[in-house]
């Protein structure tokens, strides 16, 4: 009896080991532009990563990303965004609606992010996770119910930051095999493109970090 129950434990540690190790496997897609992009299945769906180098610092990124007005900027297919609440400096709720072609019903959501930094490395990490009763649905557009957004933003010197992005999201409904995978590659190296171009303005240069604790 003691036998079986030891190689029960021993089968299951192996099979949790195994589940985790294989949801931090990442499978490099392309690199185009300076973007690599990564892509892995979870048992919540497909997630993408990107990888790129920013000709700026580490607060001027920071400084665009809390700045959620102008989300559509350089968002891919973001329509329109609302800050809905400034819990802190650091902490912040926010609402964007994106734009599907017809006859798709637009998305929208609502995210949560949190801002940190670790003080020895200067990484900054800003975590954003949806939030989709925060308020009521919207006639006409699908509420985003699942999604996980991180960017790891790491100082390299000379005016450099590495960056990292993380997706996991459930857009909701039945989509066509050709608007995801637009979205899983054309949009990553759309977005970042936008957001060097507007890292190149002179507001952004120059920035010392306040807001990242």
């Amino acid at each position: 009896m003691k036998k079986t129950f030891a190689i029960t434990l021993l089968l299951l540690s192996l099979c949790l080991s195994l589940q985790v190790r294989a949801q931090k496997d990442w499978t490099f897609h392309k690199e185009k532009d300076g973007v690599k992009i990564y892509k892995r299945t979870t048992d919540d769906g497909h997630e993408v990563k990107l990888v790129t180098i920013f000709d700026c610092s580490t607060s001027a990124l920071v400084q665009l990303l809390n700045n959620v007005a102008e989300y559509p900027k350089w968002g891919y297919k973001v329509a329109y965004s609302k800050l809905l609440k400034r819990v802190s400096d650091t902490e912040f709720y926010y609402y964007s609606r994106y734009d599907f072609p017809w006859p798709l019903d637009d998305r929208d959501v609502i995210m949560h992010t949190r801002i940190t930094k670790d003080a020895s490395t200067g990484i900054v990490t800003l975590h954003s996770v949806a939030d989709p009763g925060y308020i009521p649905e919207k006639q006409g557009i699908v509420r985003v119910k699942k999604a996980v957004v991180s960017w790891t933003l790491q100082p390299q010197g000379d005016q450099k930051t590495k960056g990292e992005y993380c997706l996991s999201t459930d857009p909701g409904g039945m989509l066509p095999g050709w608007t995801v995978k637009l979205a899983n590659d054309s949009g990553p190296v759309t977005t970042v493109n936008n957001m060097k171009k507007l890292l190149a303005e002179e507001r952004y240069q120059n920035l010392k970090l306040a807001t990242a604790q």
